[in-house]
């Protein structure tokens, strides 16, 4: 690249030709980084477009690569937000990022607060209980619980039941 920019610095049009062609080869491999599995090797090829395009600019005049470098300071993180917004909204971007939910509360778990079960397996501090006839992961918030004994769900934190050893004289679990 520099070979060719050194050939065509007798003529300073030239130079600004490639300064343009250049960026255009900048925004280009940017574009295909989004949708090609490359490694990385695309954003640095298009690393090194954008620095020959300086370079161009700079060759065509002093006063030409200073406004193309703050043109491109300016211009090229606004255009990477308003590509980034575009992109975003696009089916490919849908299929692209993974969507979870896992942030949202079930309120089928939710309305487990309170109620009375027993410990499957050993709660250290995390393991198995039923409560009704379903079985659920929970987390002992009062540390470990034999298997057999009875709990009681405390917290529905994370789509987690935290519970803790029912007292005394709560009544049955639910059938």
């Amino acid at each position: 690249m520099s070979m060719l920019l050194s050939q065509t610095s007798a003529d300073p049009g030239n130079t600004l030709l490639w300064g343009c062609v250049l960026i255009g080869a900048t925004v280009l491999l940017i574009a295909m980084e989004l949708v090609i599995p490359s490694g990385g090797i695309l954003a640095i090829a298009a690393a090194a477009t954008l620095i020959g395009s300086i370079a161009a600019f700079f060759m065509h005049s002093p006063t030409t690569g200073m406004v193309a470098l703050a043109v491109i300071a300016v211009v090229g993180p606004l255009a990477a937000w308003l590509g980034w917004k575009w992109w975003s909204g696009t089916v490919m971007a849908e299929r692209l990022v993974l969507q979870t939910d896992e942030g949202k509360p079930d309120s089928q778990r939710a309305a487990l607060l309170g109620r009375i079960g027993v410990a499957e397996t050993d709660l250290r501090p995390i393991g198995t209980v039923r409560i009704d006839r379903d079985r659920h992961d929970a987390l002992s918030d009062h540390g470990m619980i034999a298997a057999g004994a009875r709990i009681t769900v405390v917290k529905v934190l994370d789509n987690q039941l935290k519970v803790r050893p029912a007292p005394a004289g709560s009544p049955k679990e639910h059938a």
